[in-house]
């Protein structure tokens, strides 16, 4: 079964590498309550605390805030196996 993966508008390139790698990817906002990963930037009220990646529940959450496209990638892989 595919990770699902939701994902804030604006980081097409994490998206796009993400879709190459087989992973669901959905916009966020839409249906990410069911996603494994949620991938933002400029963090939200509801995630205010977060740190660069961590749980919300079963969700991984990342802020994308500055930060690279690879390192994005890497908290993804570092996180869904």
């Amino acid at each position: 079964m595919k990770k699902k993966i939701a994902i804030q508008r604006g980081l097409e390139e994490v998206k796009d590498i993400l879709i190459k790698e087989g992973f669901q990817v959905t916009p966020y906002g839409k249906d990410d309550f069911d996603a494994d990963v949620t991938i933002i930037t400029g963090v939200e009220e509801a995630y205010e605390e977060i740190q660069p990646a961590q749980y919300h529940g079963k969700m991984l959450v990342i802020d994308a805030t500055n930060t690279s496209t690879e390192d994005i990638i890497k908290r993804v892989h570092q996180h869904v196996k």
